[in-house]
């Protein structure tokens, strides 16, 4: 593909976030890039097995489309071209658009026939099906953008411009707006007319929302002053405006390297930053950990500043020394004159003592700040951490009385739930009498809380332990009718399965537990302002151009708020491969997923939710390790969200994200040759992952074993075992001290039931996945320094 291609649409690159979104679904992406990403850059998913029928269709009513031999005919021919770019794919497009010539069909075919040759370099070729695809009565406008775009990439620069100047005259709200202005100032830049970039970014009203573009018009404005022999002033404010509008964003560190230059060339007239928008920009610096960036931004900042100010700076280039692998004495010894930031010194001195594992003086810190800031939100923290220190190493008891003392100082604090929480937890892993009350005065205080589900569960084996069974069915009855498609409430089916038909005895704290909002329409009309882009998002669809339609649906999206687009635009995102976007759109629509039943949730958002693209790959290699394949299907939707180019924060790579010195061993013992850039090869990746997983559940003997050792390090399982005495394979899951880790098993394992029952494969429930009864428990380490719960 030309250099000069823009990027796809990519989400969710980075592994670690994209398990926070997909856990939370809190995050809806608007992409500003549209381009038909051709599959023959990775692997074609496999074809999906369809979930039942129901009798509510979760599409939004829309105006009827002409349906034709001949459209069946193009969408069945540019979806073969696009997942098999090969010659002969190529040239029943090529006859079948000759044959439609003259017609909106034919020109559609000549659209993606136009759109493949360019993205293979064939530029003559494109421009000609480029110049047949303007006839197309609904997407001409994407015609005029890729000839632009075309002639862009095969040199000829100032034809590129004119044509570009022209689509944004003609289409000036088009959904590929940010992407037109975007390759019109780059195109005016190339051409040597930097002021025509200047002129379309400043008209263009979203230029100062986009880090790209405020880079690209501050490239642009350094570009116009030299050519006219001015001093770059308006460079200098655009650079400047990139740098503290966009702190963390690559596009400020490109920034940040001009100033100097800049600095020097306009002497006194370089425009100055207010003192506190520099101090913004530190602190934001220091939320993101570049710890290099903030030293340099406090470094410069230390000598404008006075009082607090003045006291933050100091603090925050002592906390930075210690984490570039400083001294912590320059902490120890800082003299602050604010309460607050003293108070978060003695905690920062407290942690760099946890890290050094010294005891004795780290509780001697946490104690100081709690009792010389005893109303401080340090104190808090300090007493939070405190308790997480012993929770880590499961010493319960002293946990607990660090817990017991945020609820009682702290009683509306921002660890007071997940305090009191623990404090419950204790009680029962004490075996206490008093945990079932710990437990109700629990869900009383918290009844919309995440462990409302997991004190259900408890609560009802509290009361089966105490033989008051049909007062524990009530608990259960509730997990499962409440929190259907979560691990605890699979748990308590399972439970309600074994104790049998028994007289239920409803406990009264079950009426403090909210019910599960009413879903949005999802089959509405759809509004007349949505209409024009939906047709639209159907033809790109017709030829392929799967990113582009979701681009067009989400344009509609924004313009209407309509609920029943949402779920179009994740069915859009899905056939594009974007995996994660489609997850994340259908959370955003079907709220409160895991508290509603199958069968309330149309079999659209299901597919788009717990898509199942390269299956055969998937099952193949679980029958060849004896593995469950909805179990590996679940553990790669929250790695990776089926992302073949993921690459995580701590550079796991791939689909199942593997870090590569466990890669290396794998293949290995599978005599392949290993190389980084295969893990990115889906075969490679799930051959080697497999193989992993099957190896910690012979290991571990339980698929929850074998999924923490999976997300933290098999060194850590044992610990968490060691010297314990659970009862059920449930209380290991619980006891896991790691709240990410703890997440990721509940989470992978209700993925892997849900693909069971949405795909109707493999075994009932994930107990049956292994052949150890529910009772068996994992073997067991040390948590790394700087590991929290």
């Amino acid at each position: 593909m030309s250099a000069s291609l823009p990027a796809p649409l990519e989400i969710f690159r980075d592994s670690f976030a994209l398990r926070i979104l997909l856990s939370s679904g809190l995050f809806f992406c608007f992409s500003s890039v549209c381009i038909a990403r051709p599959r023959a850059q990775q692997a074609a998913p496999q074809k999906r097995t369809a979930v039942r029928k129901k009798k509510s269709s979760a599409t939004p009513t829309r105006p009827p489309v002409a349906s034709s031999l001949a459209a069946t005919q193009l969408e069945r021919l540019a979806r073969d071209l696009h997942e098999h770019p090969i010659g002969m794919a190529y040239e029943r497009l090529v006859q079948f658009a000759e044959r439609e010539k003259g017609t909106a069909i034919g020109a559609r075919a000549a659209l993606a026939l136009g759109y493949y040759d360019y993205s293979r370099a064939h530029f003559t070729e494109a421009r000609s099906w480029l110049e047949k695809a303007a006839a197309d009565p609904l997407l001409p406008d994407y015609a005029m953008y890729w000839e632009a775009q075309n002639d862009r990439a095969a040199g000829a620069v100032d034809i590129a411009l004119v044509e570009l100047k022209r689509y944004r005259e003609r289409y000036p709200d088009t959904a590929m707006s940010d992407s037109a202005v975007e390759a019109l100032a780059q195109a005016a830049i190339a051409a040597g007319q930097p002021a025509d970039a200047v002129a379309a970014l400043q008209a263009y009203p979203k230029t100062t929302a986009k880090a790209s573009l405020l880079l690209l018009r501050a490239q642009a404005n350094e570009k116009a002053a030299v050519a006219k022999g001015e001093k770059p002033i308006a460079a200098a404010n655009d650079y400047l405006e990139v740098i503290y509008r966009f702190p963390i964003n690559d596009e400020a560190k490109i920034a940040v390297e001009r100033i100097p230059y800049l600095q020097a060339m306009l002497g006194e007239q370089f425009p100055g930053t207010p003192v506190e928008t520099e101090i913004t920009r530190a602190e934001a610096l220091y939320d993101a950990r570049r710890w290099k960036d903030v030293r340099k931004a406090y470094d410069d900042l230390l000598p404008k500043l006075s009082g607090v100010a003045h006291d933050r700076a100091a603090l925050r280039l002592a906390q930075v020394q210690i984490q570039l692998g400083g001294s912590p004495d320059a902490l120890g010894s800082l003299k602050l004159n604010d309460p607050e930031l003293d108070a978060e010194r003695v905690f920062s001195l407290s942690q760099v003592q946890r890290s050094a594992k010294l005891e004795a003086e780290m509780l001697a810190a946490i104690e100081q700040v709690v009792s010389t800031y005893p109303q401080s939100p340090w104190a808090e923290e300090a007493l939070f951490a405190a308790g997480n220190y012993y929770w880590l190493n499961l010493d319960r008891s002293h946990a607990a009385e660090y817990y017991q003392r945020i609820v009682s100082s702290f009683p509306m604090g921002k660890y007071a739930s997940i305090a009191q929480w623990r404090i419950a937890w204790t009680a029962y892993m004490l075996r206490q009498p008093e945990a079932a009350s710990l437990f109700e005065k629990y869900l009383t205080k918290y009844p919309t809380t995440p462990q409302v589900v997991n004190a259900l569960y408890w609560l009802g084996r509290s009361y089966e332990h105490s033989g008051n069974v049909p007062h524990a069915r009530s608990f259960y009855l509730a997990a499962v009718e409440r929190f259907p498609q979560t691990y605890f409430g699979e748990k308590a089916a399972q439970r309600l399965h074994e104790i049998g038909t028994q007289p239920t005895n409803p406990a009264e704290v079950l009426s403090v537990i909210p019910p599960a909002a009413p879903l949005p329409p999802l089959d509405g009309p759809l509004p007349a302002a949505a209409t024009q882009r939906w047709a639209r998002a159907q033809a790109l669809q017709s030829i392929a151009f799967d990113s582009s339609a979701e681009l067009e649906l989400r344009s509609a999206y924004a313009d209407t708020h309509a609920s029943a687009l949402l779920l179009a635009i994740a069915k859009a995102a899905e056939q594009a491969g974007h995996y994660g976007a489609g997850i994340v759109t259908t959370r955003q629509v079907v709220t409160q997923f895991e508290a509603r039943r199958l069968d309330q949730i149309p079999d659209e958002a299901l597919r788009t939710a717990y898509p199942l693209p390269f299956r055969d790959l998937i099952e193949r290699e679980s029958q060849h390790h004896h593995l469950d394949p909805m179990l590996v299907a679940g553990l790669i939707r929250q790695e990776s969200a089926f992302a073949t180019d993921a690459v995580s924060y701590a550079n796991a790579v791939g689909l199942m994200q593997l870090w590569p010195p466990t890669a290396t061993k794998l293949a290995r013992s599978l005599k392949f040759r290993y190389a980084r850039g295969r893990l990115f090869d889906p075969e490679y990746n799930v051959k080697l992952g497999t193989l992993y997983l099957s190896d910690l559940l012979m290991a571990f003997g339980t698929p929850e074993a074998a999924l923490a050792a999976y997300n933290a390090g098999e060194n850590h399982v044992g610990e968490w075992s060691a010297g314990q005495n659970y009862q059920e394979t449930a209380e290991f899951v619980e006891s896991i001290p790691i709240t990410q880790t703890r997440e990721y098993v509940q989470i992978v394992a209700r993925n892997a039931e849900l693909y069971r029952q949405i795909y109707k494969r493999g075994p009932a429930t994930l107990a049956k996945a292994s052949s150890p009864t529910d009772s068996d428990t994992a073997p067991a380490s040390a948590l790394p320094d700087g590991v929290h719960p």
